[in-house]
């Protein structure tokens, strides 16, 4: 090296120097590897350029085809793969990324394209997130077979196509999937997955661990500002997607996620972020984390043969998948992808409201939770109207004691001054169809067992409900739940004890063979609703079961419903909004005696009042069940 060349302009250790004449000096992922075929796992691969105007190249990978004669002609899932290295170093040639291709190809049985997009500082951000979105639109080129690359015409599922990266590539797969979820992307394929291995996230101000390594930070700190000049601001929505102001996680445009994150990273914490954030935007697809103890940043990359790199790399077999909602392995275990979380029983100090959870079905272990409002001593012996309430979640997720019900209906019994009595019936598929209408019908028997002198032994219910004054309600599943017990209270032949005042469905989750409305424009999400249906329920009857479909041929007829009043609540971008409104329809033409009204929120999706419950949308939601309910 001559004098000049030896004369460094400035360096950004441990990664990279560079000179004053220009020139960079990589100080890791130098070490390359030629594509080929690997003997160990027989995958196949091979670099192409794929941008020629900008030579941005891929490496694409093909599984060994030769061991199963069936899966010569199979179409396979296409992984569309970012490298990591800070955004400035390592290459699809890397070693360490080639040798993890070979192992995660033949695993998955998938066709990989690894991008070798352009690296800062002599091409600084956004060129890499250019280079990879043009990758992808190259990629999508070929769903029709006739594209320019051979292996992604005759083996590639364009019905089944994923993104995945390491580190900065995991931040590249992330914002990917943003602009793949604007409508006016033009992306003319669906994104299934994103794997977010490690992911490059920060921020400013430090977080979790963050804050006890302040060495650490200041180091990664150093990062964004060097690849990405032109905007240096760590909170830059594209390295800090939870920053105030940034894009909403909702737009991410696929239907599952996962993030896996390293106990020793010091990108730990801002992985459990993302995760925590996607989980309560609003984003309707399944997100899931994978935590590897004592482990650093890329530990997989650097060690593929250890026991925890291929945990990594290989989960277990799944039978089958009832997506966003849950999992079940070949071994029969359940895994639930939402919904899994817990709060007790308690007195809430911000509304006053106590609750309590007790059995009421000793026979199958069926409970309720009850909630109580903040009584004033001069109202003690005031009789109080009584909600009883279903929880959604498709019939196989969420429960009682989920925190989502848990804070909605403290908010709701304070507001409305109310009894509520949430019923945590079986789900499904330990207990199918119908389990849960079984167990809701127990329940509301049991609550009538409190009326007119009953034996019913529940204090509040004998001390405060006015029984005259009994309205049941649910969302999505539980509103479906609400109106089927509605009807068979109507078709009952003996009295029960209660006088149903009303109804309320709230984003109500009725369905049907065939597409109405906006379903017939979003096929995929028709698809993904017609499989929750026929999982739940082995009825052998479809999407057509009067139960799902309460508008078929041999459905009861919506006259039965033996109460006065009936309010459902739709949301505009809810793929069940459709038949929430159908059933407002045919209520009101069925000769029903009642008064029925409908409220449609703008702009909100699917429950959006569950995972958002202080925006403005879900309190005037709140005050509008209210005033229904105490309406004279």
């Amino acid at each position: 090296m001559d004098a000049a060349k030896a004369e460094i302009a400035y360096e950004f250790l441990p990664l990279l120097r560079v000179y004053k004449d220009g020139h960079v000096e990589r100080l890791l992922g130098t070490d390359t590897v030629p594509a080929g075929a690997d003997s160990q796992t027989g995958v196949l691969s091979k670099d192409i350029t794929i941008i020629p105007d900008s030579n941005v190249s891929a490496r694409l990978y093909l599984p060994n085809l030769t061991n199963n004669s069936s899966s010569s002609s199979k179409k396979l899932p296409v992984l569309v793969y970012f490298h990591g290295g800070g955004f400035c170093l390592s290459t699809t040639s890397s070693r360490n990324y080639h040798n993890y291709l070979n192992t995660l190809v033949a695993e998955a049985q998938v066709v990989a394209v690894s991008v070798n997009y352009r690296r800062p500082p002599e091409n600084p951000l956004p060129t890499a997130y250019e280079d990879s979105w043009a990758a992808l639109q190259w990629v999508v080129s070929h769903r029709n077979g006739d594209g320019s690359e051979s292996w992604l015409n005759n083996y590639a599922d364009f019905g089944s196509v994923f993104l995945a990266g390491e580190s900065a590539g995991a931040n590249i797969a992330h914002n990917i999937a943003m602009a793949a979820g604007d409508e006016g992307s033009g992306l003319s394929v669906q994104i299934l997955g994103v794997a977010l291995v490690h992911p490059y996230f920060w921020g400013s101000d430090p977080i979790g661990s963050e804050a006890r390594d302040p060495d650490r930070k200041f180091s990664v700190d150093r990062l964004w500002p060097f690849v990405c000049p032109s905007s240096p601001d760590n909170d830059d929505p594209r390295v800090n997607p939870v920053a105030e102001g940034a894009p909403s996680l909702v737009g991410l445009g696929c239907r599952r996620v996962l993030v896996c994150v390293a106990e020793k990273d010091v990108l730990r914490d801002r992985g459990l972020l993302y995760y925590q954030a996607l989980g309560r935007s609003g984003w309707m697809g399944v997100v899931e984390i994978q935590e590897t103890e004592g482990e650093d940043h890329a530990f997989h990359l650097h060690n593929l043969e250890c026991e925890k790199a291929r945990e990594l790399i290989k989960r277990p077999e799944v039978s089958h998948e009832v997506l966003p909602y849950l999992r079940v392995y070949k071994d029969g275990t359940i895994e639930r992808l939402a919904g899994t979380a817990v709060a007790p029983a308690t007195f809430d100090s911000q509304t006053g409201v106590l609750s309590k959870d007790t059995m009421i079905i000793p026979e199958t272990g069926v409970f309720a939770r009850l909630y109580r409002p903040n009584l004033k001593p001069n109202h003690q012996k005031e009789k109080l109207p009584l909600l009883i309430y279903f929880h959604g979640g498709a019939f196989c997720i969420s429960s009682i004691s989920d925190p989502v019900y848990q804070n909605s209906l403290n908010t709701l019994v304070a507001a409305a001054n109310i009894i509520v009595v949430s019923v945590d019936y079986r789900r499904a598929p330990e207990y199918p169809l119908p389990a849960a209408y079984d167990d809701s019908w127990a329940a509301l028997l049991w609550v009538a067992s409190h009326a007119s002198g009953g034996s019913g032994a529940e204090a509040w219910l004998r001390d405060y409900v006015d029984f005259e004054r009994v309205f049941l309600a649910g969302d999505s599943a539980g509103a479906n739940i609400a109106h089927h017990m509605t009807i068979q209270v109507g078709l009952s032949e003996k009295e029960i004890g209660l006088k149903l005042r009303g109804i309320i469905l709230i984003h109500p989750y009725f369905w049907g063979e065939e597409p109405i409305g906006s379903e017939v424009r979003d096929r995929a999400r028709k698809a993904m609703v017609d499989n929750w249906w026929l999982f739940v329920c082995q009825s052998g009857r479809g999407n057509d079961d009067p139960y799902i479909n309460p508008f078929v041929n041999g459905a009861p007829s919506l006259a039965v419903l033996p109460c006065d009043r009936v309010l459902v609540c739709v949301a505009e971008k809810d793929i069940l909004k459709e038949r929430g409104k159908l059933y407002y329809e045919s209520l009101v033409k069925s000769g029903w005696h009642g008064a029925a009204e409908i409220i449609e929120t703008e702009g909100e999706d699917h429950v959006f009042h569950l995972f958002n419950p202080n925006c403005e949308k879900a309190l005037n939601m709140i005050k509008s069940l209210a005033s229904f309910i105490n309406q004279k």
